[in-house]
């Protein structure tokens, strides 16, 4: 994943940390080992470059390299047909090309891109991310000069990295108040991903899990690859990943297993939950 990398300097300190930015909490992930889980929340009020000044603080991370992850509230995604030009003029084109699928004025943007299967017809694609600037600044100078800050990706690349390189992928992942998500990853590469509405109880740890019904999921799975391989002509994936909470990801594996006659394999742990994966998978990203 090479996304946003470009944004920023590399860093020139030894050792990292993975750090996911969410809307209510940070979570870090040292890489030196035992790789324990840091979360910290985020104060009534609190702007999140001041609870990540605070978390550094906190943790005497200081001279340490930041991966940082943006949740899905810091960025947007849209895929546009491939320019035809150099791919050194495309990162200095793409303001112009996004000129009118934007809702705010191009200078207060920073945009990247990576490059996505080509269509059914043939006509190149990539998908195109953007972030305000004034945003990403506030989390380097709250950082500086504690802190170099590496890299700056988005979660769904980087839960990307988790899979082995070889790998066609699926994984269906839930973050907690967020719905459920489908995603196609080759090579670890993103290539697709569709939303799931409507499993938002999946999150509710009051519910016994021999209520849940997954009838409607199984459907809307079989569903989105009929569309990825059918219509988008993207390969049919050869191994399932799960990041959903601990408590419910047996009896899904098991209706998985019933109906598609396939093993699923989950990311999660007792100490690594859903939440805790995009910082994981920027730390994988540089170990590549």
């Amino acid at each position: 994943m090479a996304l946003i990398s470009r944004w920023f300097k590399p860093a020139k300190a030894s050792s990292s940390v993975g750090i996911y930015l969410t809307p209510h909490c940070l979570i870090a992930i040292d890489e030196h080992p035992p790789q324990l889980v840091v979360r910290r929340e985020l104060g009534n009020g609190e702007p999140v470059a001041q609870a990540l000044r605070a978390l550094l603080d906190e943790q005497q991370w200081q001279g340490r390299r930041l991966h940082l992850v943006l949740s899905r509230l810091w960025y947007r995604q849209s895929q546009i047909d491939k320019p035809a030009m150099p791919d050194d003029e495309l990162a200095q084109a793409l303001p112009w090309c996004m000129r009118e699928l934007v809702d705010k004025p191009l200078d207060t943007l920073l945009f990247d891109y990576i490059e996505l299967p080509a269509s059914p017809t043939g006509q190149a694609r990539i998908a195109v991310y953007s972030s305000e600037r004034d945003r990403l600044a506030e989390l380097v100078q709250a950082v500086t000069p504690q802190c170099d800050i590496a890299t700056i990706g988005v979660d769904e690349l980087a839960m990307a990295n988790l899979l082995e390189p070889e790998v066609r992928g699926l994984l269906l992942h839930k973050m907690p108040g967020q719905e459920l998500t489908l995603t196609f990853i080759h090579q670890r590469q993103w290539h697709f991903s569709r939303t799931i509405r409507g499993f938002q109880a999946l999150d509710d740890e009051r519910m016994p899990v021999d209520q849940f019904v997954f009838d409607n999921l199984l459907l809307e799975l079989q569903r989105s690859i009929d569309y990825a391989v059918g219509q988008l002509k993207l390969n049919a994936p050869n191994r399932w990943y799960l990041a959903l909470p601990r408590r419910v990801t047996p009896a899904i594996q098991e209706a998985i297993s019933q109906v598609f006659n396939i093993q699923s394999e989950s990311l999660t742990s007792d100490t690594l939950s859903p939440i805790s994966l995009p910082a994981l998978g920027i730390l994988r990203e540089e170990q590549a």
